[in-house]
């Protein structure tokens, strides 16, 4: 073996063990038996030889990649992946919740746009992290009537003016119940001009903004409103309209006062806000059933989708 070929052989030990093996230089020169300075200029000289080539992946590109990936295997117009630097739940939904505010933003500013906000931890979220900026004939309104919950993130009405102030815009009210005590008090209900008006915004919806729930909302909506034996195939549901994993629509409630499926599936944007792990199987059966035609998740959770 020539002098030359010799030393590339060194280069490639050197770096097979430095930077595959993860062993400081010291110890490369312990095992070689060279010097630290010597294992040192092998390393050197082993980029200078293209023996070794170091790659940055740059994160943005991964995402853009996975964002091209998912629309391709799924049928999503559009997909927003946001880069996280951990796999903490709390770190990934702050991180999409921020990715989607930046993303419904640049929409929003465009202004005369009717928006329909859903409800949940994360759109409450996305309420509280939006900043706040002028627009121009912007109409804000609840995709559904009013509980008596009292825990913030089902104040669908209060969620709405919360956004509506965020975004100068104005705000439409649901004053109605989301499910009325008998199918009577729905008819009665539905004859009111509140509803209607509110009804003709969901018949025009340009931007829906909704979360995606999981079995745990499904026991939530149980024990508020009680259970059905159709609930047992159900996976999540996209604003209280629930699906089983293929997609499939269970009706779980009877003359509930929301938005329809149609509704949101003809909305210029129905745009889905969700990450973290717990939430990959009721994606999975939101993205089959047709209505989503944006998802803005975490890395970590659209690759879990994507395996």
């Amino acid at each position: 073996m020539d002098n030359a070929n010799f030393q590339k052989k060194q280069m490639q030990e050197a770096a097979i063990l430095y930077y595959e093996k993860k062993y400081t230089q010291q110890e490369v020169a312990d095992i070689m038996h060279l010097s630290r300075q010597t294992v040192s200029k092998l390393l050197n000289d082993a980029l200078t030889e293209n023996i070794v080539e170091i790659k940055i992946n740059n994160p943005e590109v991964a995402c853009a990649e996975l964002e091209r990936e998912l629309c391709a295997r799924t049928g999503l117009a559009n997909a927003v992946v946001c880069g996280v630097s951990s796999m903490d739940e709390s770190l990934r939904q702050m991180m999409t919740v921020r990715a989607a505010a930046d993303y419904l933003q640049a929409m929003i500013e465009q202004g005369h746009q009717r928006i329909g906000i859903s409800w949940g931890r994360t759109i409450q979220m996305l309420v509280s992290e939006f900043p706040n900026i002028a627009t121009t004939d912007n109409v804000v309104f609840p995709l559904f009537g009013a509980t008596d919950q009292e825990e913030s993130y089902f104040l669908s009405n209060e969620l709405a003016r919360s956004f509506a102030d965020k975004i100068d815009a104005k705000v439409r009210y649901a004053w109605f119940p989301y499910k009325p005590d008998s199918d009577e008090d729905s008819k009665l209900f539905r004859n009111t001009s509140y509803y209607k008006k509110v009804s003709d915004l969901w018949n025009s919806i340009d931007i829906a903004v909704v979360g995606i729930g999981n079995s745990a909302m499904l026991q939530s909506f149980g024990k508020i409103f009680g259970y059905n034996e159709k609930g047992f195939s159900a996976v999540g549901d996209i604003s209280t309209h629930f699906f089983d994993g293929e997609g499939k629509f269970v009706e779980l409630y009877e003359n509930t006062l929301c938005a329809s499926v149609d509704n949101l599936r003809n909305a210029k944007h129905t745009i889905a806000i969700a990450s973290g792990d717990n939430k990959v199987e009721a994606i999975i059966g939101a993205l089959h059933t047709g209505v989503v035609d944006t998802l803005i998740a975490d890395e970590y959770t659209v690759r879990k989708i994507l395996g």
